[in-house]
């Protein structure tokens, strides 16, 4: 990490009041690479990941020789915290294409973190039945001394094709077979990702000399992979799984604190990740000192609450051409409805109307320091999740390729029905509770247990809401944390409440992630077979007896 990101880095933390104008300028565009082509690089990817729709022919002249590499793509003003540069990929062993790429990166490495290249995504076609071009061994080899601190994600795309071809060759002796839906959707998903390694993923591993220990290898080259679906040939889960997993590897491999904050600025897919950067903002606005959490001292929190807001929602950077959320009054709005019908409400509307300074200031006077911390909390906490459910309804963003609809944007009557929901939603009493219920404020020796109690919270609160299982975060870990990549799938090792006060359900995951070949054998056989008398075989090899 150079001088000026440990600098940028460095004040991030040490300016918690610093004006919202200045939050994201040590690093207000996140700058990537893609290499491609036009078979390999689709307008889905930029659509799913950063939400704006690119029309088709402008897309792939971008992938073609003689591009400029130089000039960044035309966004039309979708995402103004992204910069997206292209080139050819080097499939086709294109030597003028790899020298302007060895010469652009090596330009980018001696410019600042503002205006260097964060990431490069390596696209190539899932359906390319080909050997790895030569020129490509080369330059990946060549990144390590060229650009060593610029993580690559080599991306298979069209993954969805890919698996068509599997299902069309399997599925149809499957249901001869007798064998139910669900049954078959289990099975094709372990075979396909089988097919893959074998035909395609362990030839690119062996001609990038990753060897065997794939993890530790990936890790030491600075290069992950993954594979993502487009619409045709897997499920809607699956797809938005694929991207989700794409998200999470660009994150993980990113180093600066500016540059993971950029990412999570500029991609429109993840809420989670969104809420997770505003969790760890709002522990700066905290101290902690002999194992208590506590707010900083001579800040009124009538000061405190519009500032965290309005750089949470630079953070979620959601399409806002009214300028909707800019409005003043919308921070002091939602804290209303949310606390209506408690016994803070009274506190919370004397702490938005006086400072605490002022002698009319009783209920405010009165409050302990652990008391201050835990309304300041609440109130981060609500701000934050009434953005994520904003944000929720619009991610992952809708397909407009013809762009003939009107891209989503936040309107004020989206924001009045959220706000009149807000107020006797379950998630919003499930939050008061648990934050004032958490131990965090009285038996805490890091700011980072702040933000995974905020990020906890909004997560089961949701999951409560709705009924469901965790989900996302079998994905995500908290920003920073180590990865691991096997088989094309790809997990965050667990985090929220990696700081040991995550407000989980008695500390139990609720569900299952396979990471590695070997965990496909315990898989959870949730299908019942009862329509075929014959046992049925894994591609793994194990034996799954019908139930009758």
């Amino acid at each position: 990490m150079n001088q000026s990101t440990q600098e940028a880095d460095a004040a991030y933390y040490s300016q918690p009041l610093s004006p919202p104008s200045e939050f994201l300028l040590s690093c207000p565009k996140f700058r990537i690479l893609v290499l491609g082509n036009p078979e390999s690089t689709k307008q889905e990817i930029f659509s799913k990941v950063f939400g704006v729709d690119l029309e088709k022919k402008p897309l792939a002249s971008a992938f073609t020789h003689g591009h400029d590499i130089t000039q960044p793509l035309d966004l039309h003003s979708q995402n103004e915290h992204l910069e997206v540069l292209t080139s050819l990929n080097l499939g086709t062993g294109d030597q003028a294409a790899y020298d302007n790429i060895c010469s652009f990166l090596e330009s980018s490495s001696q410019t600042d973190v503002t205006h260097g290249i964060h990431c490069i995504w390596y696209c190539v076609s899932a359906q390319e039945s080909r050997t790895v071009h030569p020129l490509e061994i080369q330059f990946f080899k060549t990144l390590s001394t060229l650009a060593p601190h610029i993580p690559v994600v080599l991306l298979f795309t069209k993954y969805d094709e890919f698996v068509a071809e599997v299902r069309l060759d399997w599925s149809k002796d499957a249901e001869e077979r007798g064998l139910s839906k669900v049954a078959v959707s289990h099975i094709l998903r372990d075979l396909a990702t089988k097919k893959f390694e074998r035909s395609i993923g362990e030839r690119w591993d062996e001609a990038l000399h990753l060897g065997e220990k794939r993890t530790s290898s990936w890790q030491e080259h600075n290069v992950r992979r993954v594979c993502v679906a487009g619409s045709e040939g897997v499920g809607d889960d699956d797809k938005e799984e694929s991207f989700l997993e794409l998200v999470g590897i660009t994150l993980a491999g990113l180093r600066a604190r500016c540059v993971k904050l950029a990412f999570a600025v500029a991609q429109r897919n993840s809420a989670f990740i969104d809420t997770q950067f505003c969790a760890e903002l709002a522990s700066t606005y905290f101290t902690v000192d002999t194992g208590h959490a506590r707010k900083l001292p001579g800040i009124d929190i009538r000061e405190m609450l519009p500032n965290f807001f309005a750089k949470c929602v630079q953070i979620f950077n959601m399409r806002d051409v009214s300028a909707v959320l800019a409005d003043p009054s919308l921070p002091t709005r939602i804290l209303k409805a949310a606390f209506q019908q408690t016994d803070q409400y009274l506190l919370l509307t004397e702490i938005l109307q006086h400072s605490s300074t002022e002698s009319s200031s009783l209920l405010v006077n009165n409050l302990s320091p652990h008391e201050r911390a835990v309304l300041l909390v609440q109130g981060f906490t609500l701000l934050v999740l009434f953005l994520h459910k904003l944000a929720d309804s619009q991610w992952p963003h809708r397909e407009n390729f013809s762009m003939t609809l009107p891209p989503p944007t936040v309107t004020k009557q989206g924001v009045e029905k959220l706000l009149d929901e807000f107020g006797t939603s379950r998630e919003r009493t499930s939050v008061l509770e648990m934050v004032e219920g958490s131990t965090v404020f009285t038996d805490c020796s890091i700011r980072q247990a702040i933000a995974d109690l905020i990020a906890g919270t909004i997560e089961l609160a949701e999951q409560e809401e709705k009924g469901e299982d965790m989900r996302e975060s079998e994905f995500y870990s908290f920003v920073g944390a180590s990865s691991g990549v096997s088989s094309g799938r790809y997990v965050y090792e667990g985090v929220v409440g990696a700081s040991g006060h995550h407000p989980s359900h008695r500390g139990q995951r609720r569900s299952v992630v396979v990471v590695d070949d070997s965990d496909l054998q315990e898989i959870s056989l949730s299908f019942v077979n009862d329509k075929s008398p014959d046992d049925v075989v894994l591609p793994c090899g194990l034996k799954i007896l019908p139930l009758n």
